[in-house]
Parts: structure tokens; sequence; C-alpha cells
């Protein structure tokens, strides 16, 4: 006898081997867990809504050309448009060309160099718009003939550049100033001389002297002539002569020849005298001496180191006084004149002990052990370097 077949289940359908007739049976759906809570209804947005919304996000953003550019272009090639939109050719051939020789110029110092690390002008954005804001400024200048506005715009790049530190885009500023000075005829030369001025310094600033000593005394010879003062009533013919006795002085450190050191000094000596910088003519005096006695000729020597001890006296520096009494003692040391000698050595280990310079007092206590060691005055000699080796 045949075996009896389980019931088949079709969607939820059971089937009987007994009877033809599905036997439907209906799912009873199981309670709620207590762990997680019923999630809540989700908000529907309305189907009009949502279709306005879908719509709004299919239109295309309609963007001008020049917004169109911003985003395909770079930011340099962007600007240079701007500028050129605006009408700016000058500006733009300035700010264009700057770009084109760092570049030359990076290319020209090889693949090793350490300039191939720098940032590109073309990607530093701060400084193309200060270019663009006051190039342009000045463009509008030279349109209506005002040279004053197109100095001024240059100056306060080239003054913004020097302070951030950019050398190379100060001193290409600095130089333009110059040549729009050149062209303004209602000021008696003052911004010639000014920008004259701020070349010599950017000069220096380089170690380039001698360029620098020719706009110093370019300035120096209208400051002089003119006799003008600044606002805070300082004679611009001063602040040159201090200038070009600073100039002097960094180009007689560079000197090795003993006769061109000394006739940078003299110079130094000169413009001092005529700012009536007193310290600033003893410093050089005493510079001046020292080179003399290097030179053998003690006479001059004396001479400015003398002028050198009376300077000091008159602005009591001790210290001075005290370098100025040890720097003759030699000069006349070198003459065979013991007892000036000892005189300057005695004066010399005095201030010493007065300013609590206790090195050159036991220098001088040693000198003058010496030298009466050397007269066969031994008991003097003994004295004076016990002296020097109590302060030791």
């Amino acid at each position: 006898m045949a075996s009896t077949l389980p019931g088949i289940h079709l969607n939820g359908a059971r089937f009987s081997t007994k009877l033809n007739n599905p036997v439907m049976t209906e799912r009873i759906p199981s309670p709620p867990s207590k762990c997680n809570p019923a999630p809540s209804k989700v908000l529907r947005r309305p189907r009009e809504q949502r279709t306005r919304s879908q719509q709004k996000q299919a239109q295309p953003v309609e963007l001008s050309k020049l917004e169109t550019q911003r985003y395909r272009n770079s930011y340099f090639h962007t600007l240079c448009l701007e500028v050129l939109k605006g009408g700016f050719h000058r500006a733009f051939a300035e700010v264009f060309a700057l770009v084109k020789d760092q570049q030359i110029n990076i290319d020209a110092a090889g693949a090793n160099s350490l300039v191939q690390d720098r940032t590109l002008l073309a990607d530093q954005h701060a400084k193309l718009d200060r270019m663009k804001q006051h190039l342009t400024e000045a463009e509008l200048g030279l349109r209506i003939g005002d040279m004053h506005k197109v100095y001024s715009s240059r100056l306060k790049l080239a003054n913004h550049f020097l302070e951030i530190g950019d050398l190379w885009l100060s001193d290409h500023f600095f130089q333009s100033c110059l040549d729009s000075a050149l062209t303004i005829t209602d000021d008696d030369k003052r911004v010639v001389g000014e920008a004259h001025c701020n070349l010599g310094l950017a000069c220096e600033r380089r170690k380039q002297f001698d360029e620098a000593a020719a706009h110093f005394e370019e300035f120096y010879a209208l400051a002089k002539e003119k006799q003008w003062r600044t606002e805070d009533d300082v004679s611009l013919h001063s602040e040159a002569c201090e200038h070009l006795r600073r100039l002097y002085t960094a180009i007689a450190d560079t000197q090795r020849n003993t006769d061109q050191e000394i006739q940078c000094l003299i110079k130094t000596c000169e413009m001092a005298k005529e700012s009536n910088n007193r310290r600033g003519e003893g410093e050089s005096s005493y510079r001046l001496g020292q080179a003399y006695e290097r030179a053998g000729d003690s006479e001059m020597a004396l001479q400015y180191l003398t002028r050198y001890m009376d300077l000091c006296r008159g602005y009591k520096d001790h210290e001075g006084l005290g370098k100025a009494c040890e720097a003759i003692a030699k000069c006349y040391e070198r003459q065979g004149k013991l007892d000036e000698v000892v005189h300057y050595l005695q004066m010399f280990g005095e201030l010493a002990e007065k300013t609590g310079q206790q090195k050159a007092h036991c220098r001088a206590y040693s000198c003058l052990g010496s030298i009466h060691n050397s007269l066969g005055q031994y008991s003097e000699a003994s004295q004076f370097f016990g002296k020097a080796f109590l302060r030791a």
C-alpha cells in the first residue's frame, strides 16, 4: 500500500494530499521586541516638491566667460586677463615680465640650485594681488600725468616687499621709483634724492658698496645744496652724511691695502664732522690712528688718537679714554719716548681700574712692568708685575 506524502507548501498555502482544495493559513505576526523599539515613521516630501527640487538641481548654472576661465585657468592667468580687461596694459606687461624673468633665472641656476625650491611668483597670490592694486593705480596716475601718484604707488610696493623680506621685488620697485622721480620737476628734486637714498640702502643690503656709494653721494650732493628737513625737523644733509660715514667704514673693512683703508677712513672722519656726530668722529679717528700706526706713520697716528682722546673726554667715555691712552702709549713706544709711554700707561691703568675693566687693568700694569724692567728699574717692575698677577 502506498505511503501518504507530506503536504506541499506554496506561497503560504498548504495543499492536502487528500483534498484538492488548498487550505489557507494566516501568519500571526510576532509581538514587538522590548529591546528594539519600533522604528520611527519617515516623513516623505510630497511628490510635487521633490520634482521641483530635482528640476532646480538639473538646471545648468549660467557663468560668464570670465567666471568660467577662473575655474579652467591658473590664478596668474586669470589675474592677467582681469588686468587686461581693465585696460591696464603697462601693469600687465610689468607683472608678466617679472614672472618670466624669475623663471629664466631659476632655469639658468640649474637643477641642483637651492633656488629651485623657491615658490614661483606666479603661485604667490598675495604678491600678485598687491602688484595688481598698486600698478594699476600707477598706470591711472600716468594717464592723467600725475607722476607723484606714480612714484607713491611704486614706493608703496617697494616698501611692502622690503617689509616681508622679498629683496628682489623691493629692489626692482626702488629702481622704478628713481625712474619715475626723474620725471617730476615741481618739487626741487626732493623725490630724486629720496629715491637715490633708497637705492643706496638697497645696494648696501646686497653688499654692493660701490653702487651704494654712487647713490648715497647723489643724495648727499642734493641734500647739501637744498638743505631739506623732514617733518620731524631732521636735516637730510646730516642723514646723508651718516649714510656715507657708515658705508665708507664698511668699505674700509674690506680693504687689504692699508693706504686704501686710510683713504676710506679719512672720508669717514670728514662725514662724521660734517654731520656733527661726535661719537662717530671719535670712532673714525681711533680707527684712522690705528691704520696710520700699522702703516708706520706714528706722527699721524698720534694726531688722530689724541683727537679721539679729546672727544672721549668731551662726552665722558672713560672706556674710550683708556683705549686712547693705550694706543698713544704704543705710538710713543715705537718712537722710543719711554717717559711718555709710562705716563699714558699709568693713565690707562687708572681709567681701567675706575671703569672696572679687569683685563685692561692687568694689561696696563703688565706693560708698565715690562718697561721698568727694560730700564733696569727692577723694584718698580716687580711691583707692577705683582699688581698684574693679582688682577689676572
